[in-house]
């Protein structure tokens, strides 16, 4: 299994910042990419690390496409 650590969907949705604010991961376009914004804002996340239910972990975009949050 390439990420075994890999969170579910709906723990992914509660990806924040250190400050607390959501964060959505996304797909540049077709061919891949990553895109990381504030949920309230769409403006530019800079950065792959965020925190879930307290818990450092790293959003980056998966080998065939899609974004895969692990724990550190």
């Amino acid at each position: 299994m390439r990420y075994p650590r890999y969170l579910c969907e709906e723990c992914a949705s509660k990806a924040k910042s250190k400050d607390g604010r959501l964060l959505n991961f996304f797909n540049a376009d077709l061919s891949g990419g990553f895109i990381a914004q504030y949920a309230d804002t769409g403006h530019p996340y800079l950065g792959h690390e965020c925190y879930i239910d307290e818990i450092l972990c790293y959003a980056d975009e998966a080998r065939f496409g899609g974004i895969v949050i692990q724990p550190l």
